[in-house]
């Protein structure tokens, strides 16, 4: 057999293997490296957006549209290193018939790379309607908490007011514009610079992406007053209280006592208390106690404000005593406590008592909770429980009369 017989005879053979190595090579390629399809959530950019603006029109994108779903195939292997930020969808204006638009795709940097990309929805739809122009006042808002001993002061947006213009619709949903400024750990007045917020009626942030204003590219200044806070002591002018005949006006508790303002240093520096007005607690013909909410907020000087807003009410008790009588609030703790048993510990119910006293008004006017001497007796008290005692008073000044005995609860428990 000649040599050109041999070739002939094995050509069949020698295709067959061409076409298995083909084909082992497919199946290792497939199995390796199969082909698949990954999907990614991006955002679709309008380009040309001059070819409805230019006609003094707007646009917006029907909220269900903004976000599409875009599907690559590809090879695995390629799949892994593409990402979101590859993927490059675009609706071109020029292209919209009525209210659709169609979206282009692709995979920037992969051009080549992938055998297939879809987008769903395929088109956006958009919604062209009057531009609108409007002016809004500017809320500052402070975010934090300047450092210990100050508190916020005024706050100043510079404009102090923005022009928006764009959609109708988008316009008509704008409730509050917000400059917000974040003041924590401040110390000292400051100039910070921020940027816009918009807020509609049930305080949702409103997209601003179809919307422009005068403070887009610099956003606005807004100054802020840092406040030194001091402690003051309320003092208020009683002299407008007038009880009526057979009674006696004999002091006002307040609570709270003192209030935190804040201010300029200057002003507060020479202040250590607060005067309240006698209009504040002006009475007459009293008959009995009474208390009396103020509001001190009236009563700041200007340039002074309270470091909590919420605490502008104070409340006032006015005391009356029938003429010949006398109350007097006693704490318990400063009673003496006689024959105690030694492994019992003692614990009141109370933090005050009561007690009246009778005699001349000369007298009862020198008589305070800190000229009593009041005790208890515990004599008969010799196991764990709770127990009502008499107090009884062992020293009077002259002149007066403890006239109704006060009882105090008590609780014995073992030490």
């Amino acid at each position: 057999m000649t040599m050109k017989d041999k070739w002939k005879n094995n050509l069949g053979l020698k295709i067959l293997a061409v076409l298995f190595a083909i084909f082992l090579w497919w199946m290792v390629v497939n199995i390796d490296d199969p082909m698949d399809k990954k999907s990614f959530i991006v955002d679709v950019t309008v380009t040309n957006p001059e070819v409805i603006t230019n006609a003094g029109k707007s646009y917006q994108i029907i909220d269900d549209t903004k976000n599409i779903s875009v599907t690559v195939k590809a090879r695995r292997k390629v799949l892994d290193e593409i990402k979101k930020r590859h993927i490059v969808a675009t609706a071109d204006l020029r292209e919209m018939q009525d209210t659709s638009v169609p979206i282009r795709v692709s995979v920037a940097g992969f051009e080549g790379d992938y055998e297939e990309i879809t987008a769903n929805p395929r088109n956006i739809q958009v919604k062209v309607e009057n531009t609108q122009k409007k002016t809004f006042p500017i809320t500052t808002v402070a975010v934090g908490v300047p450092r210990d001993g100050y508190v916020v002061g005024i706050m100043t947006a510079s404009p102090k007011t923005v022009d928006i213009s764009g959609p109708e619709s988008s316009i008509a949903k704008i409730s509050k514009v917000v400059a917000k400024v974040d003041v924590s750990e401040m110390a000292a007045d400051a100039s910070v610079q921020t940027q816009l917020i918009y807020y509609d009626a049930a305080d949702n942030l409103i997209d601003k992406t179809l919307l422009t204003s005068n403070c887009d590219k610099n956003g606005v200044s807004v100054t802020v007053d840092i406040w030194k806070t001091k402690e003051l002591t309320l003092k208020f002018d009683t002299s407008g209280i007038r009880a009526a005949e057979g009674f006696v006006f004999t002091g006002i508790e307040v609570e709270p006592q003192a209030v935190e303002v804040a201010g300029n240093p200057e002003i507060l520096r020479g202040m250590t208390e607060l005067a309240i007005d006698k209009k504040a607690l002006e009475k007459s013909e009293m008959t009995e106690s009474e208390e009396v909410i103020v509001d001190i907020k009236a009563y700041l000087p200007e340039g002074v404000s309270l470091a909590d807003a919420d605490a502008a009410s104070v409340v006032v008790r006015i005391i009356l005593e029938k003429a010949g009588t006398k109350t007097l609030r006693l704490p318990t703790g400063s009673i003496t406590v006689l024959n105690a048993a030694e492994n019992l510990q003692l614990a009141y119910e109370d933090l005050e008592v009561e007690l009246t006293f009778s005699g001349s008004n000369e007298n009862l006017e020198k008589l305070t909770s800190e000229t009593i001497l009041a005790s208890i007796d515990l004599k008969e008290c010799t196991e764990e429980g709770t127990y009502t005692v008499p107090v009884k008073v062992m020293e009077l000044p002259s002149g007066c009369t403890y006239t109704q005995v006060c009882e105090v609860k008590i609780e014995l428990t073992k030490k």
